[in-house]
């Protein structure tokens, strides 16, 4: 009899974490996709840049500002409109084609890579990317990101600083010294 209510309990149970859930998707958790599953209120579906003619595309859930910055690189989108930065892509629900103002051709991005040795060599949205693991100059200007997921997987950048990830490093204009958290101070 025991056995029987305790079965009846954990199926009761199982049925309701999955109907829960239903639907919805929470941050950092995979969104869109097959089953069309939607972020809370306050957060978007970031997908993946050049994937336009991918059907059921999954993506992961972000937290996006209620207002956007006013200044920002520009994002091209799927739908062939140029965005003024990333948030305002994502508020729009459209999946990324690029980085850059959409132009007249589809398969090159707008922005032309430039060689640096600081972050003062680059543009004030962007940073100074040194080869993985070198800390060293040269580097490439990249554009920092607006909006990142808050999916854990640290990386150690070359301020010595662990970041929760490699989005977050980059948003923070800081080149990647290497994967995981950095070996702690002596």
């Amino acid at each position: 009899m025991a056995r029987k209510a305790l079965i009846c309990i954990c199926s009761g149970l199982a049925l309701f974490v999955l109907t829960a859930g239903t639907g919805r998707a929470q941050t950092g958790q995979t969104c869109g996709g097959i089953a069309a599953l939607k972020c809370p209120e306050g957060q978007a579906c970031q997908f993946a840049f050049d994937k336009c003619n991918v059907a059921d595309l999954a993506g992961v859930c972000v937290t996006v500002p209620e207002t956007c910055p006013k200044q920002g690189p520009p994002f091209c989108g799927c739908d062939g409109k140029t965005y003024a930065g990333e948030c305002e892509l994502l508020k729009a629900g459209v999946r990324p084609e690029r980085r850059g103002a959409c132009g007249n051709s589809a398969n090159k991005p707008a922005d032309k890579t430039k060689t640096c040795t600081t972050n003062a060599d680059c543009k004030s949205t962007e940073f100074c990317e040194f080869k993985a693991g070198t800390c060293a100059a040269p580097g490439t200007c990249l554009v920092k990101p607006e909006v990142c997921t808050e999916i854990f997987k640290p990386v150690c950048g070359c301020d010595n600083k662990t970041y929760g990830n490699d989005c977050q490093r980059q948003s923070a204009g800081v080149s990647l010294k290497s994967e995981g958290e950095c070996p702690a101070a002596k």
